[in-house]
Formats: structure tokens, sequence, C-alpha cells
């Protein structure tokens, strides 16, 4: 397989990125430090600015819908926050002192019900409308719920 790469003249952000997801629609959202959001087409062209954040984003996933148009993005932020956004970028719900640390990554599961985070205190939180799970014990950067 080759993959084709494609290199701008000028990129949109002005500080490292650090996260980037897919949504159903096949686009692109990209975030940096430099607190904006910007969506790609699937070639590789920037479309618009999506939104812009009061702290940094660490990490990002949709929710799995299977409905186009129902897209909602969940997003680490570096002051133990999680924000969820339509795909419009407008801030549904924000869940303060999630984590007493930055959120090194969050991973929805496949079928929606719960949304897994991980942070700098060491951290493990599986959100959903039944319970809370932690664990103390290692660092976490990433995770991911097997199918």
């Amino acid at each position: 397989m080759r993959f084709k790469i494609k290199k701008l003249e000028k990129g949109k952000h002005t500080d490292i990125v650090t996260a980037v997801s897919w949504n159903t629609s096949n686009e692109l959202v990209s975030v940096s430090e430099d607190l904006n959001a910007y969506k790609w087409d699937f070639n590789g062209e920037p479309v618009n600015k999506v939104f812009d954040l009061d702290t940094p984003c660490m990490d990002m996933d949709w929710f799995p819908s299977a409905r186009a148009g129902n897209d909602l993005l969940a997003v680490a932020c570096a002051n133990g926050s999680i924000k969820l956004m339509s795909k419009l970028g407008r801030v549904e719900k924000t869940v303060d002192k999630a984590h007493s640390g930055c959120i090194t990554c969050l991973k929805w599961t496949y079928d929606g019900a719960a949304l897994a985070t991980a942070g700098e205190d060491g951290s493990i939180k599986v959100l959903s409308l039944i319970h809370i799970c932690r664990c103390r014990r290692y660092a976490v950067c990433r995770s991911r719920w097997s199918p």
C-alpha cells in the first residue's frame, strides 16, 4: 500500500497539533495548542475553522453515530475538564474537574454507552449513566476499547 502525502504551503495551525479525529461524514477535525480547531476534507484541504477553545485540547473522539448530522465530539482538556461539542462547534455540555490534572486521552465505547478518560492524576474514569470507575496506579497516555 502506498500513501500519498500532501503538504500545504502554509499550515492553518500556528502551534503544535495535539489531536485529529474523523467524523462519520469523512471530515477530519484537528485541534492545536493555538486553541483553534479546523475541519479538513478527505483530500487534505482545509475547509473552515470550526471552533475556538479556552484551554488546550489533548485528545478528542467523535460519538459513534450511524445517523449523519448527529455527531457529538468529546474533547479532553488540559485543565481536567471534558467538553461535549456539536459538529458546528457549539459546547453542549462541560464536565468541570473530571480529573485533577490534564486529561491525556478519552475514547467512546463502540456503542456510545460510555466514555473512558485517563489523566495525569493517574486515574482512569469510565463515565456512563450507571457508574464511574477509578484506578490510581499507572500513568496512562492512550486508551482503546476492545471490539
